[in-house]
């Protein structure tokens, strides 16, 4: 791009030749032309140019700012599709996940509608009439059998304690026998206590 003083010598030497084109001939006199009203014809160009200069750059600077604009819809209008395609899934799952609650549902409604009947013959009830009284009689000759091992042992061992007292290996105290020794062992066994412990005590502060 040419400078505005490149531009106007420019334009200076163009009107200049065109005017000496036009100019008849014999008449063309340097002295004659107007330079001034050349110099502001040649002004006003040069203002028209930058004009239009700057007007094309703010032109060119809208179609750029268009394109990013229509790149950024065109992105947006993608980001909408997909989060609208993401939504539309999102939607199915919902739906076949209430369809299968509501399958699970009915199915345990219908289970808890099911009853169960159950016909006992009159065989089956006198099988199990005697399978009772067997459980019985097996617990009663358990109990028994229980009770005469624990009144053998019983006897077993009276016959025992009899035997040593016969041989007399040991000695037999009822109660009151060993109430009334107690009362009379005890306060012995106390005085006893008491004197020995007075005797020490003495001995000690001598």
């Amino acid at each position: 791009m040419q400078t505005s003083q490149e531009a106007r010598v420019w334009q200076i030497t163009e009107c200049l030749t065109n005017s000496t084109d036009i100019m008849p001939i014999g008449k063309s006199k340097i002295s004659d032309m107007d330079f001034e009203s050349f110099e502001n014809t040649i002004d006003k160009n040069i203002e028209t140019d930058k004009a239009s200069d700057k007007f094309d750059q703010q032109l060119q600077a809208y179609k750029d700012a268009e394109t990013t604009l229509n790149t950024a819809k065109s992105s947006l209008d993608t980001a909408t599709a997909s989060l609208t395609v993401a939504k539309d899934s999102m939607d199915d799952v919902i739906d076949k996940a209430d369809a299968v609650t509501k399958a699970i549902d009915s199915f345990i409604a219908k289970v808890k509608d099911i009853k169960f009947k159950a016909k006992v013959d009159d065989a089956d009830i006198e099988k199990l009439t005697d399978a009772r009284k067997k459980l019985i009689d097996d617990e009663s000759k358990l109990l028994e059998d229980h009770r005469k091992a624990n009144k053998e042992i019983l006897i077993r061992h009276f016959y025992d304690m009899s035997n040593m007292m016969s041989r007399n290996e040991g000695v037999w105290l009822s109660n009151g026998w060993v109430k009334t020794l107690l009362w009379i062992f005890l306060p012995c066994f106390l005085y006893t206590v008491i004197s020995i412990v007075y005797f020490v005590a003495s001995y000690i502060d001598k």
